[in-house]
Parts: structure tokens; sequence; C-alpha cells
């Protein structure tokens, strides 16, 4: 079957070179382009006809993957699933399954969650039938509660599946997963990609999105819902590390590429992809507090106010920006940064114009970012970093304790060492170095306690 058979097979139409636009849903500048597939580009597929009960059994042994986390959650009720039963027990049609086969030979469920966990939760009992009307007398029944021939039937069974081998093009799954509806919903692309690119990357951007900076400066509620929030932590990881000038092709196969490049990458990476998200994300809370990326919107009673959602497009070039600099340049500027902000949004028209409309073109995300990169190098000017070394030495802190082992915090004695610490009497995001003259010798829970 070629791509574009199977195209034709998942639409009732054949592939056109490029599809429509998906723009995500929950914050404003979503536009990620189009993805362009040759035609040229390869698919293997199977079809096969398996057992309910072979399901099963790999369900069992974590042969097939059927996983919330990237698919649509299971939202059918008993009475939809118990229709289901009685269809395949009265050989009522059943549509087809879809399933990825991945390099470690397990079967990834692209579409079909809901058939095969209602299929699956029946097998074990987990719920009794009801709302039946062939097979009425059924209703109130569990599995174990069937005719022996019949509990034999609904597990011989079987359902026609469509099976996509490893070595299918990332681009043109990712076609295949746009095509197909789960749920009744269509996947957007983050869900998507949380599907295809499964990884250590993955779980790094899901924890990220919990960060409490980030959604603080983002200030959007259910931004979760549909992986909004995850989409937004993923483009700021592709923009650090790839930067603006990587994204030629537009930016769904930009951020596609980077998912696959990084997929599993090294723990180091991936410690550095955290520690400068976070970093960022105090920046932005620093500089715009919880209205960053937006723009201002004219009229309303308090004359121009800012837009109520984030915009996708202002953060990537924002946040990935922050990562150029020492916390403690941003720190000390974030007036001069705020200021031209506002002085850019103001303006430049034609910047405002480029994080609006036709967002993934090239030629306006590299506006885009040089322009707010030029205004940020003027706004930092020549503040120096910070001083790279944070941690006092032992052997100072015993010192310090042995001339005077008061707290300089909260002034009571401190009886032990053990529960002394050196702190920064000149804060270190103020530019306070790490050294002898700027250290005092504090109890360590008042530390802990002192704001940052």
């Amino acid at each position: 079957m070629t791509n574009r058979d199977l195209a034709a097979d998942l639409t009732g139409e054949p592939l056109s070179v490029t599809e429509g636009q998906t723009e995500d849903e929950a914050f404003d500048g979503g536009d990620e382009g189009d993805l362009d597939v040759s035609a040229a580009d390869g698919v293997v597929l199977e079809k096969n006809d398996r057992s309910l009960a072979e399901f099963h059994r790999w369900k069992q042994t974590g042969r097939l993957i059927v996983d919330p986390e990237w698919q649509r959650q299971y939202v059918w009720d008993r009475k939809r699933a118990s229709k289901l039963i009685e269809s395949v027990l009265r050989d009522i049609p059943v549509p087809v399954i879809y399933l990825a086969k991945n390099t470690d030979g397990k079967y990834e469920v692209i579409d079909g969650l809901q058939r095969l966990t209602s299929v699956f939760d029946f097998l074990d009992n987990a719920y009794p039938l009801r709302g039946l009307e062939l097979i009425p007398h059924y209703n109130g029944k569990l599995f174990r509660d069937l005719t022996d021939s019949d509990q034999n039937k609904l597990q011989d069974s079987t359902l026609r599946t469509f099976e996509l081998s490893p070595q299918t093009p990332k681009d043109l799954m990712f076609v295949i997963f746009e095509r197909l509806n789960t749920g009744g919903i269509r996947l957007n692309d983050m869900e998507i990609r949380n599907c295809l690119f499964r990884g250590k990357l993955n779980t790094l951007i899901k924890g990220l999105a919990g960060n409490e900076d980030f959604l603080t400066c983002v200030n959007q509620r259910n931004l979760e819902r549909r992986m909004s929030d995850r989409t937004l932590v993923l483009r700021f990881l592709a923009f650090y590390e790839r930067t603006h000038y990587k994204a030629r092709q537009g930016l769904k196969r930009f951020l596609n590429e980077f998912f696959e490049i990084y997929r599993n990458a090294s723990d180091d990476k991936l410690r550095e992809f955290d520690r400068e998200f976070k970093k960022a994300m105090r920046a932005c809370v620093t500089i715009f507090g919880d209205k960053a990326f937006r723009l201002r919107r004219e009229g309303g009673t308090g004359g121009n106010e800012w837009a109520a959602r984030p915009n996708a497009s202002i953060f990537q070039v924002i946040s990935s920006s922050m990562a150029r600099y020492d916390i403690g340049q941003l720190t000390r500027r974030c007036d001069a940064i705020f200021e031209e902000y506002l002085d850019l949004i103001s303006t430049d028209e034609r910047w405002v114009d480029c994080v609006r409309v036709t967002t993934g073109d090239a030629s306006r995300i590299d506006y885009v970012f040089e322009r707010w990169q030029k205004r940020l190098a003027e706004a930092i000017g020549q503040e120096s970093p910070n001083d790279p070394v944070r941690a006092f030495s032992k052997s100072l802190k015993e010192q310090l304790f042995q001339q005077d082992s008061t707290c300089s915090i909260c002034g009571q004695s401190i009886t032990l060492i053990m529960d002394a610490a050196l702190d920064h009497d000149k804060h270190y995001w103020r530019g306070g170095k790490t050294v002898p003259e700027n250290a005092r010798l504090v109890h360590r829970h008042c530390n802990q306690a002192r704001p940052d």
C-alpha cells in the first residue's frame, strides 16, 4: 500500500502535498504551518486480523501499549462499551484498529483506545453489561457470567488492524495521526508528538510544564487540558537548542526534528535543558510578572490592557533569549528590559504583525527574533554577569564559627556548626561575589527561609 492509498483509506480523499494549518487552541499565535510530505515518502503498512484474546494477552504482557498518557483518556461510558461487546457477539462490524510497531517490537495504539479498553475491561470482569437491545438477557452480566460458547466467541472474534512499521518516516506518520480521529476529537500536534516521540525528553517536558515560575508568568487556566503547556515548553527547548536559523521549513517540521533528535538525549543534556528552562522562567517572572508573553489590546475600562492569553510566538522568542544571559544580568536590568518590550510592541507594527499571523514563515520568525534580541542586548548594556562560583568553602565556615557563632539573620547563637551555613551578605543575584568579605554566618534554617 502506498502513502497515497493509505491517506485515501484514512480520509476518503487522495493525499495532497500540504495539509491545512493546525492552530494550538489554548493560546494565541500557535500556527505551526504545514508539513510538506512528498509522494515518494515510503510507508510499510500491514493488514492483519487479530483475535481479542491475542490483544488481551499482548496488553497483559506489555506488548500492546495502550497508554492514556498520550492518547485521549478513556471516556466511553459503560453503556457504550456494552454496545461494543454486543456488536462483537452478534457479528456486527467494528471499525479497524490502527497500530504502530516500534523498534522494540511492541505495538502502540494509534486509533482504537476506546474500543480496546472496553474489551479488556469486560474480559477482566470490570463491569456488567447494560443497555443491550439485541441480547437483553445479558444485561447485568459480567464476562464470567456468559455461556462458555459466548465467552469463546468473544475471545476468538477478530478485529482488522492496520499496522505501521518502525521504518515509516516520522513526517508521514505525523500526517497519519492527524488524519485519524480518536474518541471523536482530533488529536492536536502535541498530543501526536507525545505518542510518536516517547522517551526521556518527553518525560522532562511533562515535568517542566508544572514549573511554578512557568505557570505564574504564562498565567492561563486549563493550559494542560490539550497539552498546550507542553507545547510551550517544547518551543522553548527547540529554539534554545537549535536557534531560529534552523526553522526554515515550518515550525511543525522544526519541532518534530528537535523531538526526534533529542528523544532520548544524554542525562547531561537533559539537565542542561532543565536548568536553562527554569532559569528563563525565573527571569520572565521577575521581568514581566504574571502578564508575560502578551500583546496590549486597545480599549476597555483600563485603556490599553494586556491580552488575556499568552502568545506562543512571543513566548518562544522572549523565553529562549533569556538563555543568552546570566540570571544576575537579567535581574538587575529587569526594568530596562521591560521598557524595551513595551516600546517594541508599541512602535514596531511589523513585529506585532509577525507574531499574530503567518507565524511559521521563516522570514517572519527571523524578524521577530532579531529585533527582540537587539533590543534585549541594548537593555542589558554593559551589565556584568554574576560570579560563577556559588558555594563558600567548609574551612571558611569553620573559621567564622570560631570567631563569632551569632546568626547574622536572627541574632541568636548557633549552638552546633552543623546547624550553620554561609550566606551571601550582598545577594548573589545582585552581583554579590563568593568571597570571604561577602560571607556571613547564619542558621541553616534562617538561610533557607530567606527570600530569593
